[in-house]
């Protein structure tokens, strides 16, 4: 398993249709210029800029919000864990507004986790659930494939192969609209922290792609974020199971294969 990765962390997207160099060159004369300034990289394609941070003190909203003060034209996204604290975060600046804050638990739901990643990058398999009581819930998804799942309280596993609103099986019955609920959050919150798509043409996933290519990685549907990815490892794995939930993950794997 690998390493877990800095405690405090931050991505900051500027994006817009103009001036991003100009933008560039504002930031960077302010970040020089801020004794409390932390080390960052910077990442640019298309219509994007992206900052990464690892960072002690904090996320330097002021930097971002003078930069952008002239450039009311442009977006800035803040995106922020801090493992130290319990939180996580996101907030939008333009025009050297605060136009958004919000926070929230990182281990909001208690979310488990299992990654394993390709010796080439490919997602192999992914795995996010809740317990529900007696029952487990949860989402699970390759390079090209994805479903929902609920293990019941007698043990008997369902699948919906493609998130289509209906577990499998004979009788294809449909998802009741409260656990489909569930089951879409589950997947939208393991999808928003590790996936990035194929189809998805923003500009954060054109940057993905930049990543990708510059790596040497292949590209499929569904994709771990570079930035997971190399917190994994290539061929390696990450879980945040409890033991519990290792007879689940097994089964899941089982019926994963028996329908590939």
């Amino acid at each position: 398993m690998a390493a877990p990765g800095p405690d405090f962390t931050a991505i900051v997207r500027v994006t817009g249709p103009g001036r991003l160099e100009e933008f560039r060159e504002q930031l960077r004369w302010l970040m020089v210029r801020d004794v409390d300034a932390e080390n960052y990289t910077e990442h640019h394609a298309g219509d994007a800029l992206e900052y990464r941070f690892e960072l002690k003190k904090g996320v330097p909203f002021a930097a971002f919000a003078n930069a952008s003060e002239e450039f009311a034209e442009l977006r800035v996204e803040a995106e922020w864990r801090n493992a130290a604290q319990g939180v996580r975060g996101r907030a939008i600046i333009q025009g050297g507004r605060l136009l958004d804050h919000e926070t929230a638990p990182l281990d909001s739901g208690l979310l488990a986790l299992e990654i394993e990643c390709g010796a080439q990058g490919g997602l192999v398999f992914g795995l996010a659930c809740v317990r529900d009581g007696a029952a487990w819930l949860g989402y699970c998804a390759s390079a090209n494939r994805h479903a929902y799942f609920q293990l019941d309280p007698a043990g008997e596993l369902r699948l919906d192969e493609d998130a289509s609103g209906r577990w499998g099986g004979a009788h294809g019955e449909q998802i009741e609209p409260a656990l489909l609920e569930r089951l879409e959050e589950i997947a939208f919150r393991f999808a928003g922290d590790w996936l990035w798509f194929d189809e998805d043409a923003s500009p954060a996933s054109a940057l993905e792609r930049k990543r990708y290519a510059d790596h040497g990685w292949a590209v499929a549907g569904a994709n771990l974020k570079s930035e997971q990815l190399l917190r994994v490892g290539l061929g390696q794995a990450f879980s945040t199971l409890p033991p519990e939930a290792r007879a689940l993950r097994e089964r899941l794997r089982s019926a994963w294969a028996r329908k590939a």
